[in-house]
């Protein structure tokens, strides 16, 4: 490295006591925030296939909406597109 500041940073942030206490924290804080949002992914592709199921079997759109807890349009939107892939 050749910045004089960014060399004073990387020491103080790698080999100080306080320093790897706020990485630690920093990286803790990324690792949770990755982890909701895999959560929230997988809890909306549940909730997809769910809407897609109940629509094969002539559910009509507005209680296939309040079954999975999304809004109507939306579930709409995902059963079209379901269409346009099966066509």
């Amino acid at each position: 490295m050749h910045s004089p500041v960014v060399v004073k940073q990387v020491h103080e942030l790698k080999d100080t006591q306080k320093g790897v206490e706020l990485m630690s924290h920093e990286m803790e804080k990324i690792y949770s925030e990755g982890m909701e949002s895999g959560e929230k992914r997988g809890e909306l592709k549940k909730a997809k296939e769910t809407a897609l199921s109940l629509a094969e079997m002539g559910l009509l759109v507005d209680k296939i909406a309040k079954a999975v807890n999304h809004d109507v349009n939306e579930v709409q939107k995902w059963i079209d597109e379901n269409m346009c892939v099966a066509k």
